[in-house]
């Protein structure tokens, strides 16, 4: 496999998927994060502010179910506006645990209006976040690419799965895996047998992958990227980037199989 993926017009494919604006709790708007985007470079920027959840304090600090059309609108029309220069995607991230979840119900007929959503603290007790399979129950009505965000696979499901049996729910669920690249979020570099092992899994299925650094305060960080696409390029996988799928001229995803 090729150490890099280009895009068609021969650039090195660098992307972020997971960033905040002030849609929710980030620091700056999503015209001055897409500026920053084409300053570092990336090929795709993907803004995934917050939906409802009840572990920040304020509405204005999250996308809520009557908000999204008009954010997804919004983020379109920059889209259309910086195409030559960068991708622009529209995503969401979902709180997966009770601080959300009641709300997560009125949001699925609302999921058309985006590309892709993330879910944040799945199996993850430290964050009381509900499980995998709870999950997957809902899976089938989520009309759109669905990944893990931020999530230590290994610390989170060691207990419940062996590797073999993770990967395969991963797979057969059509479930993306972010590689998140800020301080305190980077699992995958565990050299503890269990992620060692789920990593040799991953890298001969058919999982794909993602890159994101959840930025919220420094600007900067839209283009810490590298740790993550760096990981997958030494595994020899970083042609399963997750937009490796995306047409960005009709902003639709090509089907996995």
């Amino acid at each position: 496999m090729n150490e890099h993926q280009y895009t068609a017009a021969g650039q090195k494919t660098r992307i972020n998927l997971h960033t905040h604006t002030t849609w929710s709790d980030g620091s700056y708007t999503p015209e001055q994060l897409i500026r920053a985007g084409v300053v570092h470079n990336l090929t795709h920027l993907g803004i995934t502010d917050h939906f409802y959840t009840r572990k920040v304090a304020a509405p204005q600090f999250y996308v809520d179910v009557d908000e999204v059309a008009e954010y997804a609108a919004d983020l379109r029309a920059l889209a259309e506006k910086y195409q030559n220069r960068i991708q622009v995607m529209v995503g969401i991230e979902v709180d997966w645990s009770l601080r959300a979840m009641g709300r997560f119900v009125d949001l699925m007929p609302l999921l058309y209006h985006l590309d892709y959503v993330l879910f944040e603290y799945v199996g993850d007790a430290e964050w009381a976040g509900n499980s995998l399979d709870s999950l997957l129950w809902a899976l089938p009505e989520v009309p759109i690419p669905a990944g893990l965000a931020h999530n230590d696979l290994a610390r989170n499901f060691a207990g419940t799965h062996t590797p073999e049996e993770l990967v395969q729910t991963l797979e057969e669920n059509n479930l993306f895996v972010e590689l998140a690249t800020r301080q305190g979020a980077m699992g995958y570099m565990s050299e503890e047998p269990y992620n060692l092992a789920l990593w040799e899994e991953l890298s001969a299925s058919e999982v794909l992958f993602s890159v994101g650094s959840d930025i919220h305060r420094f600007i900067d960080d839209v283009g810490d990227v590298n740790a993550g696409h760096e990981f997958l390029a030494r595994r020899g996988i970083l042609d399963r980037l997750i937009t490796t799928r995306w047409n960005s001229d009709t902003r639709t995803w090509s089907r996995r199989r």
